[in-house]
């Protein structure tokens, strides 16, 4: 094992071509330089440099040490930043990120039962989507991130542990005017000749698959005429009578007076709600006690969050 710090000299040698330019660049003495390459050398058990009047050149074997000298730096820094988190992450505080429907819906109850069955821990809701969620877990700025994935695909991150916690099935959403809007349930192959508004401005994200997914069943290839990134925007195109849609639960929850909104009959798309974490919490964790309240509320919300279909126009109930 060598001091990395002494990498870090040999690589200014490398870079100034002396010992004295790297000891100047350095802010050392040229003997303090030479010191640090022979202790260097003396560890790895091999010549590193070869000395001259004219300057250093790298052996062989000094080369090849570079050539990893990125990575181990790399290695160090990142190991840093995560000591550095840990110790600025304040005590007792859970750090959850999410996207707007799952913290509307679910995490508001977890929250209140984390403030009730453990007082001294706080929980800290970030708005982000899925993704950004994830990049915050991988960072260190999140505990846990909620994030969607399809059923039956690949993960959605790979090396991201998930849990899945809601079963979120979609619903078609119509304008009140439509054909359709006093049916019960609507076959999605009814609707194949109709103009579509989808939820995001990408065909990559698990909402878009399930749709394109749910189409394909149906037996045909959706005609979207506009696109929209938040689903209440989708809403106030399709009420409208700009298009037909397809939503999941959660943001249907909170649909406008002026749609109906109806379940798909025969086979019911859906996306799958996780909880996303860096690894599986330990069990007697603080982390993942809160996990099992987020866990507790998705299950409760799929107790409650049924679509009722009344004389007047739809609500989700």
């Amino acid at each position: 094992m060598f001091d990395v710090r002494r990498l870090v000299v040999l690589q200014e040698i490398a870079r100034a071509g002396s010992l004295s330019a790297a000891a100047v660049a350095l802010n050392y003495t040229t003997s303090a330089v030479s010191q640090q390459v022979t202790a260097l050398e003396r560890d790895v058990c091999c010549s590193l440099l070869v000395r001259g009047p004219s300057g250093a050149r790298l052996t062989l074997a000094g080369r090849k040490l570079l050539e990893h000298a990125p990575a181990i730096m790399g290695a160090v820094a990142a190991a840093e930043r995560d000591l550095a988190s840990i110790t600025a992450a304040r005590p007792g505080v859970v750090r959850i990120a999410s996207f707007a429907s799952a913290a509307a819906v679910i995490l508001p109850p977890a929250i209140a039962q984390v403030r009730r069955a453990l007082p001294g821990v706080g929980v800290e809701l970030v708005a982000v989507d899925p993704d950004d969620g994830v990049e915050m877990l991988r960072s260190g700025d999140a505990d846990a991130a909620m994030v969607t994935e399809v059923p039956g695909e690949r993960p959605e991150f790979p090396g991201i542990s998930t849990m899945g916690v809601y079963n979120d099935e979609f619903f078609v959403v119509l304008p009140l005017g439509h054909r359709l809007a006093g049916r019960a349930e609507v076959a999605l192959a009814e609707l194949a000749r109709d103009n579509w508004v989808v939820s995001t401005q990408t065909g990559q994200c698990p909402d878009t698959r399930v749709f394109r997914s749910a189409c394909q069943r149906a037996g045909f290839e959706p005609t979207v005429s506009y696109r929209a990134e938040e689903y209440a925007t989708v809403q106030g195109l399709v009420a409208a009578g700009l298009g037909v849609s397809l939503v999941p639960s959660l943001a249907a929850l909170g649909s406008r007076p002026d749609v109906a909104v109806r379940r798909v009959s025969g086979h019911r798309p859906a996306r799958t709600v996780a909880i996303a974490t860096t690894s599986p919490p330990a069990p007697a964790s603080v982390l993942a006690a809160v996990i099992g309240f987020i866990a507790a509320a998705g299950a409760a919300t799929a107790e409650s969050a049924v679509c009722s279909v009344a004389a007047h126009a739809s609500s989700v109930a």
